[in-house]
Protein backbone atom coordinates (compact mmCIF):
# COMPACT_ATOMS: atom_id res chain seq x y z
CA UNK A 1 0.00 0.00 0.00
CA UNK A 2 1.24 3.85 -0.89
CA UNK A 3 2.37 6.41 2.03
CA UNK A 4 -0.80 8.05 1.24
CA UNK A 5 -3.54 5.53 0.75
CA UNK A 6 -2.15 4.76 4.25
CA UNK A 7 -3.17 7.64 5.59
CA UNK A 8 -6.20 8.04 3.57
CA UNK A 9 -7.37 4.69 5.42
CA UNK A 10 -6.03 6.26 9.21
CA UNK A 11 -7.98 9.35 8.59
CA UNK A 12 -11.10 7.36 7.35
CA UNK A 13 -10.63 5.51 10.49
CA UNK A 14 -10.23 7.64 12.91
CA UNK A 15 -13.30 9.48 11.56
CA UNK A 16 -15.43 6.96 11.70
CA UNK A 17 -14.50 5.69 15.35
CA UNK A 18 -14.30 9.23 16.71
CA UNK A 19 -18.09 9.53 15.55
CA UNK A 20 -18.96 6.26 17.22
CA UNK A 21 -17.10 7.71 20.67
CA UNK A 22 -19.04 10.68 20.14
CA UNK A 23 -19.89 12.07 23.87
CA UNK A 24 -23.95 12.15 22.79
CA UNK A 25 -23.26 8.43 23.15
CA UNK A 26 -22.90 7.72 26.38
CA UNK A 27 -25.81 8.63 29.32
CA UNK A 28 -23.61 9.38 32.35
CA UNK A 29 -26.35 10.99 34.34
CA UNK A 30 -24.13 14.30 35.12
CA UNK A 31 -25.89 17.37 35.24
CA UNK A 32 -24.92 20.64 33.16
CA UNK A 33 -23.47 23.29 36.19
CA UNK A 34 -21.09 25.68 36.82
CA UNK A 35 -19.51 24.02 39.77
CA UNK A 36 -15.80 22.89 39.53
CA UNK A 37 -15.79 19.58 38.24
CA UNK A 38 -13.95 16.59 40.14
CA UNK A 39 -10.56 15.71 38.95
CA UNK A 40 -10.30 13.46 35.95
CA UNK A 41 -7.78 10.75 36.21
CA UNK A 42 -5.82 9.59 33.78
CA UNK A 43 -3.67 6.11 33.97
CA UNK A 44 -1.16 4.86 31.39
CA UNK A 45 0.93 2.07 31.51
CA UNK A 46 3.54 0.93 29.54
CA UNK A 47 5.05 -2.96 28.82
CA UNK A 48 7.97 -4.60 30.08
CA UNK A 49 10.08 -0.93 31.14
CA UNK A 50 12.57 -1.68 33.35
CA UNK A 51 13.17 0.83 36.43
CA UNK A 52 16.90 0.67 35.49
CA UNK A 53 16.31 1.83 31.88
CA UNK A 54 14.72 4.84 33.05
CA UNK A 55 16.74 8.38 32.86
CA UNK A 56 15.52 9.84 36.35
CA UNK A 57 16.18 6.39 37.67
CA UNK A 58 20.08 6.60 37.27
CA UNK A 59 19.81 5.24 33.53
CA UNK A 60 22.70 6.01 31.50
CA UNK A 61 20.89 6.62 27.77
CA UNK A 62 18.77 9.49 27.09
CA UNK A 63 15.48 6.95 27.09
CA UNK A 64 12.72 8.70 28.69
CA UNK A 65 12.84 12.44 28.49
CA UNK A 66 9.19 12.59 28.30
CA UNK A 67 8.60 10.51 31.59
CA UNK A 68 11.86 12.39 33.41
CA UNK A 69 10.10 15.93 32.64
CA UNK A 70 6.55 14.19 33.87
CA UNK A 71 8.40 12.63 36.66
CA UNK A 72 10.58 16.04 37.75
CA UNK A 73 7.14 18.31 37.15
CA UNK A 74 5.26 15.84 39.78
CA UNK A 75 6.23 13.33 42.13
CA UNK A 76 8.50 10.31 41.32
CA UNK A 77 8.65 6.73 43.27
CA UNK A 78 12.36 4.94 43.01
CA UNK A 79 10.92 1.98 44.81
CA UNK A 80 7.64 0.80 42.92
CA UNK A 81 7.16 -3.09 42.58
CA UNK A 82 4.78 -5.24 40.53
CA UNK A 83 2.84 -7.60 42.06
CA UNK A 84 4.19 -10.16 39.12
CA UNK A 85 6.34 -10.83 36.48
CA UNK A 86 3.84 -10.08 33.75
CA UNK A 87 1.14 -7.78 32.41
CA UNK A 88 -2.54 -9.65 32.91
CA UNK A 89 -2.13 -10.04 37.13
CA UNK A 90 -0.20 -6.64 37.04
CA UNK A 91 -2.99 -4.53 35.57
CA UNK A 92 -5.56 -6.36 37.09
CA UNK A 93 -3.99 -5.46 40.54
CA UNK A 94 -3.38 -1.94 39.08
CA UNK A 95 -7.16 -2.24 38.30
CA UNK A 96 -8.34 -3.34 41.71
CA UNK A 97 -6.03 -2.97 44.34
CA UNK A 98 -5.53 -6.59 44.93
CA UNK A 99 -2.91 -8.94 45.31
CA UNK A 100 -3.24 -11.55 41.91
CA UNK A 101 -4.52 -14.57 44.22
CA UNK A 102 -7.43 -12.24 45.00
CA UNK A 103 -8.40 -10.80 41.87
CA UNK A 104 -8.21 -14.03 39.80
CA UNK A 105 -6.50 -13.01 36.91
CA UNK A 106 -3.10 -15.21 36.86
CA UNK A 107 -3.33 -16.93 33.93
CA UNK A 108 -4.22 -16.69 29.81
CA UNK A 109 -7.23 -19.21 30.78
CA UNK A 110 -8.33 -17.10 33.55
CA UNK A 111 -9.58 -13.71 33.73
CA UNK A 112 -10.26 -10.84 36.06
CA UNK A 113 -12.90 -12.45 38.49
CA UNK A 114 -16.40 -10.19 38.89
CA UNK A 115 -16.47 -10.31 42.66
CA UNK A 116 -14.61 -7.25 43.68
CA UNK A 117 -14.99 -3.89 42.10
CA UNK A 118 -12.58 -2.63 39.68
CA UNK A 119 -11.47 1.36 39.15
CA UNK A 120 -13.39 1.80 35.99
CA UNK A 121 -16.86 0.89 38.29
CA UNK A 122 -15.83 2.55 41.53
CA UNK A 123 -16.00 5.57 39.15
CA UNK A 124 -18.18 5.46 36.76
CA UNK A 125 -20.83 4.63 39.90
CA UNK A 126 -19.97 7.89 40.66
CA UNK A 127 -20.11 9.71 37.80
CA UNK A 128 -17.36 9.36 35.66
CA UNK A 129 -17.21 8.38 32.32
CA UNK A 130 -14.71 6.12 31.77
CA UNK A 131 -12.90 4.79 28.20
CA UNK A 132 -9.73 2.79 27.75
CA UNK A 133 -7.48 2.16 25.03
CA UNK A 134 -5.06 -0.66 24.44
CA UNK A 135 -4.64 -3.28 22.32
CA UNK A 136 -3.42 -6.74 24.09
CA UNK A 137 -4.82 -9.78 23.84
CA UNK A 138 -3.78 -10.79 27.41
CA UNK A 139 -5.84 -6.83 28.45
CA UNK A 140 -8.72 -7.86 26.27
CA UNK A 141 -12.55 -7.79 27.19
CA UNK A 142 -12.98 -11.49 27.04
CA UNK A 143 -10.46 -11.65 30.29
CA UNK A 144 -12.60 -9.19 31.87
CA UNK A 145 -10.69 -6.53 31.76
CA UNK A 146 -13.96 -3.88 30.40
CA UNK A 147 -15.57 -4.09 33.65
CA UNK A 148 -17.08 -0.88 34.22
CA UNK A 149 -15.69 0.99 30.96
CA UNK A 150 -18.26 2.74 29.16
CA UNK A 151 -15.75 2.55 26.25
CA UNK A 152 -13.25 -0.01 26.07
CA UNK A 153 -11.39 -0.18 22.77
CA UNK A 154 -9.28 -3.34 22.58
CA UNK A 155 -10.30 -3.35 18.84
CA UNK A 156 -9.80 -0.21 16.48
CA UNK A 157 -5.76 -0.39 16.23
CA UNK A 158 -6.25 -3.98 15.49
CA UNK A 159 -8.94 -2.77 12.31
CA UNK A 160 -6.42 -0.28 11.56
CA UNK A 161 -3.71 -2.58 11.49
CA UNK A 162 -5.55 -4.97 9.41
CA UNK A 163 -6.90 -1.94 6.72
CA UNK A 164 -2.69 -1.03 6.88
CA UNK A 165 -1.58 -4.80 5.98
CA UNK A 166 -4.43 -6.13 4.07
CA UNK A 167 -4.81 -8.96 6.31
CA UNK A 168 -7.58 -9.78 7.77
CA UNK A 169 -6.09 -12.73 10.13
CA UNK A 170 -5.13 -12.71 13.45
CA UNK A 171 -2.63 -9.96 13.73
CA UNK A 172 0.92 -10.90 15.62
CA UNK A 173 1.03 -8.26 18.11
CA UNK A 174 4.52 -8.79 18.64
CA UNK A 175 5.57 -7.46 15.35
CA UNK A 176 3.92 -4.18 14.40
CA UNK A 177 3.93 -0.93 16.36
CA UNK A 178 0.85 -0.16 17.57
CA UNK A 179 1.67 2.83 20.38
CA UNK A 180 0.97 5.10 17.88
CA UNK A 181 -3.00 3.28 16.84
CA UNK A 182 -3.49 3.89 20.49
CA UNK A 183 -2.74 7.47 20.21
CA UNK A 184 -4.70 7.95 17.35
CA UNK A 185 -7.73 6.27 19.08
CA UNK A 186 -7.48 8.04 22.26
CA UNK A 187 -6.85 11.38 20.81
CA UNK A 188 -9.56 10.96 18.57
CA UNK A 189 -11.89 10.34 21.87
CA UNK A 190 -10.32 13.52 23.29
CA UNK A 191 -11.12 15.21 20.73
CA UNK A 192 -14.86 14.93 20.25
CA UNK A 193 -15.55 14.35 24.80
CA UNK A 194 -17.19 17.35 26.74
CA UNK A 195 -17.97 15.12 29.60
CA UNK A 196 -16.08 15.40 32.81
CA UNK A 197 -15.35 13.96 34.87
CA UNK A 198 -13.62 11.01 33.35
CA UNK A 199 -11.23 8.23 33.57
CA UNK A 200 -9.30 7.68 30.63
CA UNK A 201 -6.84 4.25 30.48
CA UNK A 202 -4.23 4.13 27.85
CA UNK A 203 -2.11 0.83 28.02
CA UNK A 204 1.80 1.35 25.35
CA UNK A 205 2.47 -2.25 24.12
CA UNK A 206 5.68 -1.74 22.03
CA UNK A 207 8.47 -2.35 24.97
CA UNK A 208 6.92 -5.63 24.32
CA UNK A 209 9.63 -8.28 22.67
CA UNK A 210 10.22 -8.46 19.79
CA UNK A 211 12.66 -5.61 19.88
CA UNK A 212 11.71 -3.97 16.50
CA UNK A 213 12.04 -0.15 16.71
CA UNK A 214 11.59 1.63 12.94
CA UNK A 215 13.88 4.00 12.30
CA UNK A 216 15.76 6.07 13.32
CA UNK A 217 15.31 4.35 17.05
CA UNK A 218 16.53 1.26 15.38
CA UNK A 219 20.21 2.70 15.54
CA UNK A 220 20.24 5.02 17.88
CA UNK A 221 22.50 2.82 20.75
CA UNK A 222 24.34 0.40 18.35
CA UNK A 223 24.28 1.95 14.87
CA UNK A 224 27.11 -0.13 13.73
CA UNK A 225 26.22 -3.73 14.85
CA UNK A 226 26.47 -5.75 11.67
CA UNK A 227 25.65 -9.21 13.59
CA UNK A 228 22.99 -11.69 13.93
CA UNK A 229 20.52 -10.16 16.36
CA UNK A 230 17.75 -8.25 14.61
CA UNK A 231 15.03 -8.53 17.63
CA UNK A 232 13.04 -11.27 16.83
CA UNK A 233 12.25 -14.45 18.50
CA UNK A 234 13.66 -13.07 21.26
CA UNK A 235 11.59 -14.95 24.02
CA UNK A 236 12.06 -18.53 21.73
CA UNK A 237 14.75 -20.80 21.57
CA UNK A 238 17.37 -20.87 20.89
CA UNK A 239 17.25 -16.99 22.08
CA UNK A 240 15.08 -17.43 24.96
CA UNK A 241 18.16 -19.45 27.31
CA UNK A 242 21.10 -19.01 25.27
CA UNK A 243 22.97 -15.96 25.03
CA UNK A 244 24.42 -14.45 21.93
CA UNK A 245 28.19 -12.97 22.48
CA UNK A 246 28.60 -9.75 24.40
CA UNK A 247 27.93 -7.56 21.68
CA UNK A 248 24.90 -9.56 20.22
CA UNK A 249 23.45 -8.92 24.33
CA UNK A 250 24.32 -5.03 23.81
CA UNK A 251 22.71 -4.88 20.84
CA UNK A 252 19.53 -6.35 21.83
CA UNK A 253 19.47 -4.14 24.97
CA UNK A 254 20.13 -1.20 22.23
CA UNK A 255 16.91 -2.39 20.24
CA UNK A 256 15.13 -2.45 23.64
CA UNK A 257 16.25 0.73 24.28
CA UNK A 258 15.26 2.13 20.74
CA UNK A 259 11.82 0.90 21.53
CA UNK A 260 11.84 2.55 24.90
CA UNK A 261 12.49 6.08 23.56
CA UNK A 262 10.29 5.46 20.41
CA UNK A 263 7.36 4.66 23.35
CA UNK A 264 8.48 7.41 24.93
CA UNK A 265 7.80 9.75 22.18
CA UNK A 266 4.37 8.52 21.92
CA UNK A 267 3.64 9.26 25.97
CA UNK A 268 5.12 12.75 24.93
CA UNK A 269 2.56 13.08 22.21
CA UNK A 270 -0.38 11.95 24.93
CA UNK A 271 1.09 14.58 27.51
CA UNK A 272 1.66 17.57 25.16
CA UNK A 273 -2.48 16.76 24.17
CA UNK A 274 -3.53 16.82 27.40
CA UNK A 275 -1.86 20.31 28.05
CA UNK A 276 -3.08 21.57 24.83
CA UNK A 277 -6.56 20.65 25.77
CA UNK A 278 -5.80 22.17 29.07
CA UNK A 279 -6.77 19.22 30.80
CA UNK A 280 -3.57 18.77 32.50
CA UNK A 281 -3.94 20.85 35.36
CA UNK A 282 -7.12 19.25 36.02
CA UNK A 283 -6.41 15.73 36.08
CA UNK A 284 -4.91 13.12 38.57
CA UNK A 285 -2.21 12.00 36.01
CA UNK A 286 -0.80 8.30 37.10
CA UNK A 287 2.57 6.85 34.75
CA UNK A 288 3.43 3.50 35.56
CA UNK A 289 5.34 0.15 33.90
CA UNK A 290 3.58 -3.06 34.13
CA UNK A 291 6.35 -4.84 34.72
CA UNK A 292 10.27 -5.12 33.41
CA UNK A 293 12.30 -7.40 31.36
CA UNK A 294 14.96 -9.86 31.51
CA UNK A 295 18.47 -9.97 29.62
CA UNK A 296 19.98 -13.36 31.16
CA UNK A 297 20.60 -12.03 34.70
CA UNK A 298 18.94 -15.32 35.70
CA UNK A 299 19.35 -17.47 32.37
CA UNK A 300 16.47 -16.00 29.81
CA UNK A 301 14.93 -13.42 28.31
CA UNK A 302 11.27 -12.61 28.56
CA UNK A 303 9.16 -12.22 31.62
CA UNK A 304 8.90 -15.15 33.95
CA UNK A 305 9.21 -14.77 37.21
CA UNK A 306 9.93 -12.42 40.24
CA UNK A 307 13.64 -10.97 39.71
CA UNK A 308 14.53 -7.47 40.78
CA UNK A 309 14.64 -6.49 36.80
CA UNK A 310 11.18 -8.10 36.61
CA UNK A 311 9.26 -6.39 39.53
CA UNK A 312 11.31 -3.13 40.05
CA UNK A 313 9.04 -0.57 38.21
CA UNK A 314 8.90 3.11 37.64
CA UNK A 315 5.67 5.04 38.61
CA UNK A 316 5.04 9.03 38.62
CA UNK A 317 1.97 10.85 39.68
CA UNK A 318 1.06 14.51 38.58
CA UNK A 319 -1.36 15.94 41.57
CA UNK A 320 -2.95 19.17 39.97
CA UNK A 321 -1.97 22.33 41.96
CA UNK A 322 0.68 20.40 43.73
CA UNK A 323 4.17 22.08 43.62
CA UNK A 324 6.89 19.09 43.81
CA UNK A 325 9.71 20.41 46.28
CA UNK A 326 10.43 17.15 47.99
CA UNK A 327 13.22 14.69 46.49
CA UNK A 328 11.64 11.79 44.92
CA UNK A 329 10.08 9.25 47.34
CA UNK A 330 12.30 5.97 48.16
CA UNK A 331 9.20 4.25 50.31
CA UNK A 332 8.23 0.86 49.26
CA UNK A 333 5.51 1.17 46.68
CA UNK A 334 3.15 -1.63 45.39
CA UNK A 335 0.61 -1.24 42.12
CA UNK A 336 -2.11 -2.43 44.78
CA UNK A 337 -1.37 1.29 45.98
CA UNK A 338 -2.51 2.93 42.76
CA UNK A 339 -6.35 2.56 43.20
CA UNK A 340 -6.72 3.59 46.89
CA UNK A 341 -4.44 6.97 45.89
CA UNK A 342 -6.84 7.68 43.39
CA UNK A 343 -9.95 7.42 45.23
CA UNK A 344 -7.99 8.95 48.65
CA UNK A 345 -7.63 12.10 45.96
CA UNK A 346 -11.09 12.14 44.84
CA UNK A 347 -13.13 11.71 48.52
CA UNK A 348 -14.15 8.44 47.33
CA UNK A 349 -14.53 5.42 49.95
CA UNK A 350 -11.98 3.09 49.69
CA UNK A 351 -13.71 -0.50 49.28
CA UNK A 352 -12.69 -3.02 52.18
CA UNK A 353 -11.50 -5.18 49.45
CA UNK A 354 -8.33 -3.20 49.01
CA UNK A 355 -4.95 -4.49 49.68
CA UNK A 356 -3.37 -1.74 48.68
CA UNK A 357 -2.81 1.92 50.63
CA UNK A 358 -3.22 5.25 49.72
CA UNK A 359 0.06 7.18 48.67
CA UNK A 360 -1.55 10.69 49.97
CA UNK A 361 0.81 11.03 53.22
CA UNK A 362 3.77 10.09 51.62
CA UNK A 363 3.13 12.72 48.29
CA UNK A 364 2.13 15.18 50.57
CA UNK A 365 5.38 14.79 53.20
CA UNK A 366 3.54 13.26 56.48
CA UNK A 367 4.75 10.40 56.33
CA UNK A 368 8.30 8.43 54.58
CA UNK A 369 7.23 4.68 54.90
CA UNK A 370 3.60 3.27 54.07
CA UNK A 371 4.33 -0.44 53.31
CA UNK A 372 6.80 -2.51 55.17
CA UNK A 373 6.76 -5.22 52.76
CA UNK A 374 5.51 -5.49 49.32
CA UNK A 375 4.39 -9.24 48.07
CA UNK A 376 4.77 -10.79 44.19
CA UNK A 377 3.68 -13.70 42.99
CA UNK A 378 3.86 -15.69 39.38
CA UNK A 379 1.66 -18.46 38.87
CA UNK A 380 1.79 -18.43 34.82
CA UNK A 381 2.85 -21.91 34.17
CA UNK A 382 5.69 -20.70 32.05
CA UNK A 383 7.40 -21.74 35.34
CA UNK A 384 6.75 -23.42 39.12
CA UNK A 385 4.44 -20.80 40.86
CA UNK A 386 6.97 -18.31 42.85
CA UNK A 387 5.50 -16.31 45.35
CA UNK A 388 7.45 -12.86 46.96
CA UNK A 389 7.77 -10.87 49.66
CA UNK A 390 10.17 -8.17 49.76
CA UNK A 391 11.49 -5.65 52.41
CA UNK A 392 13.99 -2.68 51.60
CA UNK A 393 16.69 -5.22 52.79
CA UNK A 394 15.42 -8.89 52.28
CA UNK A 395 13.88 -10.54 49.62
CA UNK A 396 11.87 -14.11 50.21
CA UNK A 397 10.82 -16.64 47.70
CA UNK A 398 8.61 -19.28 48.27
CA UNK A 399 7.67 -21.91 45.94
CA UNK A 400 6.32 -25.17 46.20
CA UNK A 401 9.42 -27.04 46.66
CA UNK A 402 11.94 -24.89 48.48
CA UNK A 403 11.83 -21.43 50.34
CA UNK A 404 15.13 -18.93 50.25
CA UNK A 405 16.40 -15.58 50.62
CA UNK A 406 18.17 -12.84 49.28
CA UNK A 407 19.75 -9.67 50.67
CA UNK A 408 19.64 -7.15 48.65
CA UNK A 409 21.73 -4.36 49.91
CA UNK A 410 24.71 -7.16 50.16
CA UNK A 411 23.65 -9.21 47.11
CA UNK A 412 21.31 -7.19 44.50
CA UNK A 413 21.85 -9.22 41.69
CA UNK A 414 19.66 -12.26 43.86
CA UNK A 415 23.21 -14.50 43.11
CA UNK A 416 23.52 -16.00 46.57
CA UNK A 417 20.66 -17.80 47.98
CA UNK A 418 20.13 -17.88 51.36
CA UNK A 419 18.89 -21.02 53.08
CA UNK A 420 16.13 -21.25 55.42
CA UNK A 421 18.71 -22.48 58.20
CA UNK A 422 20.43 -19.30 57.46
CA UNK A 423 18.01 -17.11 57.66
CA UNK A 424 18.85 -13.97 59.96
CA UNK A 425 16.17 -12.47 61.97
CA UNK A 426 14.64 -10.00 59.30
CA UNK A 427 14.36 -12.70 57.02
CA UNK A 428 12.77 -15.09 59.38
CA UNK A 429 9.64 -12.25 60.18
CA UNK A 430 9.56 -11.76 56.52
CA UNK A 431 9.25 -15.31 55.59
CA UNK A 432 7.02 -15.50 58.07
CA UNK A 433 4.61 -12.95 56.91
CA UNK A 434 4.66 -14.73 53.17
CA UNK A 435 3.55 -17.62 54.87
CA UNK A 436 0.37 -16.00 56.41
CA UNK A 437 -0.44 -14.04 53.14
CA UNK A 438 -0.37 -17.45 51.32
CA UNK A 439 -2.67 -19.18 54.39
CA UNK A 440 -5.11 -16.53 53.98
CA UNK A 441 -5.43 -16.32 50.32
CA UNK A 442 -5.94 -20.28 50.57
CA UNK A 443 -8.59 -19.76 52.80
CA UNK A 444 -10.45 -17.41 49.91
CA UNK A 445 -10.15 -14.32 52.88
Amino acid sequence: MNRHRKYVVILILTAVLGCLWSPHTIDAGIKSDKKPQPLNIVLITISSLRADHVGCLGYHRDTTAAFDSFAKEGILFTQTFAVSGWMMPAHGSIFTALYPNSHGATHIDKKLGSKHKTLAEILKANGYVTVGFCFNPRLDSEHGFDRGFDIYDDYSAAMMLQSLTFDSGLIDINKHRTNDLINTAALAWLDRNDQHPFLLFVHYYDNHWDYLPPSPYDKLYDPNYDGPINGRNIAREPLFSNPPDDDGLNHMIALYDGQIRRTDDDLAILLNALRKKQLFENSIIILLADHGEQFYEHGHTSHQGLFEELIHIPLAIHIPGMQNTTKPVDALVSQIDILPTILDYLSITIPKQCQGKSLRTLIEGKTDKINDVIFAQYSAGAIPDCYVARSKKYKCYSTSSESYAFDLEDDPGELSRILPCEFPEQARILSKKLSELLMHQRSGN
